[in-house]
């Protein structure tokens, strides 16, 4: 009967931290210095939100965006829940404020690719909902580039749904990235949207001096010291479940997302806002 007691009190005391937990976020700063950076610039990353509101009408998460003054707003996908087409509405909300802030580049990831689908029930829910975005200002890169300021270049890349399946890793095509995108331009600072991370060798070997994913959601559980148990495609221990990486000299950065779908889960894995700090190598140099 203890026993039963004891358990049925760390189940309860679970369920209220895991309540808690998916209410809030924190703020991760990091700072990347390059020599193509002709001055310091400020990005935030909003990853993965998956139509989650913090506050009424996401004032929490917007009053953390502005409190960061960024230059730009970065978004690599996952902004909604494909079948569940209030967080459409949610998301667009959302945007129409952050467009305000600074200008916003968002790219998609695997539930914004899955919702173009022909077969999918909320394809023209979804299209609709791009149109009013890009009808706010909202940079949409689909496999697209735009430049930044002169010396940054920011693009965002697409790829195949294939690519999510669960239990496998499928190998992308070596001139995937130059098919979709051109060759990376040596003159200007790359920065890539790209939502799965599985490829982040990829993408720094194609020349994107500052690839943002998501997708792993930080890998629902961490083990402190370890990292994630296992990715949404049910890979155990994920080499880039989240944080920091530096590949070939290139630098990338995996959020652990704001949201959750199906498995609404967070232990030792808070969601987050990336706030980073772009910066001259030069003048970084000075500084230290």
């Amino acid at each position: 009967m203890k026993i039963l007691i004891i358990l049925c009190a760390i189940f309860f005391i679970y369920i209220v931290w895991q309540y808690f937990e998916l209410k809030k976020f924190k703020v991760t700063e990091y700072t990347v210095k390059h020599s193509l950076l002709h001055k310091e610039y400020t990005a935030v990353v909003l990853a993965d939100l998956h139509g989650y509101t913090y506050g009424s009408h996401n004032a929490k998460l917007l009053d953390q965006v502005r409190i960061c003054k960024p230059d730009m707003i970065l978004v690599p996908g996952d902004v909604i829940v494909s079948k569940q087409e209030y967080t459409y509405e949610t998301g667009l909300a959302l945007f129409r404020e952050l467009v305000q802030i600074a200008p916003v580049y968002y790219s998609y990831g695997n539930h914004e690719s899955r919702v173009t689908l022909p077969v999918s029930a909320h394809r023209e829910a979804f299209l609709a909902y791009e149109q009013e975005l890009k009808a706010c200002g909202v940079h949409m890169l689909n496999n697209a580039t735009t430049d930044y300021d002169g010396c940054i270049r920011i693009q965002g890349l697409e790829i195949p749904l294939s690519c999510y399946h669960k239990g496998r890793c499928i190998q992308l095509p070596e001139d995937f990235l130059v098919r979709k995108l051109g060759t990376a331009d040596t003159a200007h600072f790359q920065i890539l949207l790209a939502h799965n991370p599985v490829y982040a060798p990829k993408y720094a070997s194609w020349g994107a001096n500052l690839t943002l994913c998501g997708h792993n959601h930080g890998g629902l559980v961490r083990i402190p010291g370890i990292g994630s148990l296992i990715s949404p495609q049910f890979q155990p221990f994920p080499k880039y479940d989240a944080g920091a990486f530096d590949i070939d000299g290139e630098k990338v950065l995996v959020s652990r997302g704001l949201g959750t779908h199906t498995f609404h889960i967070r232990i030792f894995n808070r969601a987050e806002l990336m706030c980073i700090r772009l910066k001259p190598q030069d003048i970084a140099t000075k500084q230290n």
